[in-house]
């Protein structure tokens, strides 16, 4: 099956897209399709909009005609879904309750509807997630668990202990233990993104050239659209995915834009995988694929527990597509076995998903493959923090420099009338993290984030990031009474090498009971390296939705601010 993948909707700057069969199937030829290959998830989402297009009559007509029917499971499956799903058709779900079984259809669905909705405490999670994205994506105010009525979601022995030890500690030991690298240049960034263009263009994925644009509070910006074709043969899926995309780079130079929106094509083009029979397909390291259990493919070999995950919905031992990766275990890299399903965009296999939907997080390219690690590692852990630091006026300031080039940005912004202020999301690990806001004058909130072991880099990040058009119209003003911080005076634990970065934030995750994980996505085809860094038990999705699990760590830090812990 053909599928193409296209844009639906832009949420904060980030476009949400779907797969769609490219022939015009009919309403009997896609349900066909998904009773041969059920776990097909391109295809059951399609039916799935299908579904919600339909009157509620004709709903109810197709209940009564496959109730009870074993033969129909599939499109029961799809009908509670879409029942779930679709407001318009939220009259019919006690009848679907009533006439079909939850809990048998769950298990021939790839999505995470059935099983969610299956969950006890899904509809206290929701209740929470109500609450705390409304301070989170927009600035409300706290109240206290008594005042939102809410019985709590976990005990206080249930709460995570604080983190053992910080970044600020783990730099400071290493540096004194001696073991930190000497500090080392990273290659020219002319040399960069010569290199990078070359290679890309010697594959063909380009779609013009790159242009210039003004979406962001970036002094210079560029976009660059591109084309990507991928194929999978896998289980009983025999399918071909077309995809139009677009990358962004950004930078105080168009220069540096322009090595950023290069790197970016790198990282995201080596991030879709073509998968056949033998395994993942052109990469500079074999990677053939098992299928198993976790507890069958651990037997012989150290896998990944996807129970140790941040799921929003518990492991149950289904059977996945699994694939080597190295993992730091605080010593030494071992090989263990992880979901190809956690590593590779639009990844369809034929298999339940273990996600509502997988993001680009922890996706990072590089001149060296260390580069790769550190982008990776930093990019999860500032998506972490955005999974569990709330909105803190109280952690919020204003930001000023002594830098002639960074000092004049600042002015033209406030000259334009846009007004930027920023939230320190520094976790407890303690690496510098920070989120910029751009308000506009009928309250929609822009932000955009950053994490590095400068906090200067990570800030400046963070505000080169908000997709707010500059020049463009005034933002409402800065909240008042906000402290004032010199970029110079915020934290710096980089080392000065790349390597030495790596070398400290390994070490923090580990002394913390994080173990990290790299697969190397290089491209035979393109030879700039590529990874996947993944961390068992941080947060990787930030946005909230139905599917939404209020993590431990998150609600432990909502009870720090209501004082009641």
């Amino acid at each position: 099956m053909r599928y193409q993948l296209k844009l639906m909707d832009t949420l904060s700057g980030t476009g949400c897209f779907a797969a769609f069969p490219v022939p015009n199937l009919s309403f009997s030829d896609v349900l066909n399709h998904l009773e041969e290959h059920p776990y097909d998830e391109f295809m059951h989402n399609h039916m799935l909009d299908m579904l919600g297009k339909h009157r509620t009559r004709k709903i109810e007509k197709l209940i009564t005609e496959i109730k009870g029917d074993p033969n129909k499971k599939v499109l029961a499956a799809l009908i509670y879904e879409a029942c779930l799903t679709h407001p318009k058709l939220v009259s019919l779900k006690e009848q679907i309750e009533k006439d079909f079984d939850a809990q048998e259809l769950k298990d021939i669905t790839p999505t995470l509807h059935l099983r969610s909705h299956l969950l006890a405490d899904q509809p206290l999670h929701n209740q929470w997630t109500l609450v705390l994205s409304a301070n989170m994506e927009e600035h409300e105010d706290l109240p206290s668990p008594e005042e939102t009525g809410l019985p709590l979601l976990y005990k206080n022995e249930e709460l995570p202990i604080k983190a053992s030890i910080d970044a600020s500690t783990v730099r400071a030991s290493l540096e004194k233990e001696g073991k930190l690298p000497p500090a080392k240049e990273r290659a020219p960034i002319i040399e960069v993104t010569t290199h990078a263009m070359k290679q890309l263009e010697a594959l063909d994925v380009f779609l013009g050239k790159q242009m210039r644009q003004k979406g962001c509070l970036s002094p210079a910006a560029v976009l660059q659209h591109w084309q990507i074709k991928t194929k999978t043969d896998n289980g009983s899926l025999s399918n071909s995915l077309d995809a139009i995309q677009t990358s962004y780079g950004r930078g105080f130079s168009l220069i540096d834009a322009q090595v950023s929106c290069a790197m970016e094509v790198v990282e995201r083009v080596s991030s879709y995988g073509s998968i056949g029979k033998a395994g993942i397909l052109n990469r500079v390291d074999p990677y053939p694929i098992v299928k198993g259990t976790y507890e069958e493919v651990s037997k012989d070999c150290n896998a990944l527990d996807p129970s140790t995950l941040s799921l929003e919905y518990p492991y149950e031992g289904q059977s996945l597509w699994w694939m080597e990766a190295d993992r730091f275990n605080g010593t030494e890299y071992e090989q263990v076995l992880i979901p190809v399903q956690h590593v590779f965009l639009f990844c369809n296999l034929d298999e339940q998903n273990l996600f509502s939907g997988l993001s680009s997080t922890g996706l990072a390219s590089g001149n060296t493959f260390a580069e790769a690690q550190l982008s990776g590692l930093l990019e999860v852990l500032e998506r972490d923090s955005d999974s569990t630091v709330l909105f803190d006026k109280e952690k919020c300031f204003r930001i000023e420099s002594d830098n002639a080039e960074i000092k004049k940005h600042l002015a033209d912004l406030e000259d334009s009338g846009i007004h930027v202020w920023f939230q320190d999301m520094t976790s407890e690990l303690g690496v510098p993290c920070y989120r910029a806001f751009a308000v506009g004058t009928r309250g929609d909130i822009n932000k955009g984030g950053g994490c590095n072991l400068n906090g200067k880099r990570a800030l400046l990040s963070a505000l080169t990031e908000v997709p707010y058009p500059f020049p463009g119209p005034a933002t409402s003003p800065c909240p008042e009474g906000l402290p004032i911080r010199k970029l110079e005076d915020l934290p710096d634990l980089s080392t000065g090498s790349t390597e030495g970065d790596v070398m400290v934030l390994e070490t923090l995750l580990t002394k913390n009971n994080y173990y990290p994980i790299y697969v190397d996505l290089t491209r035979k085809d393109l030879g700039i390296p590529v990874t996947r860094a993944i961390i068992p038990g941080l947060e990787i999705v930030s946005d909230m939705d139905k599917f939404s699990r209020i993590s431990p760590r998150l609600f432990k830090n909502y009870l720090e601010i209501k004082k009641v812990l």
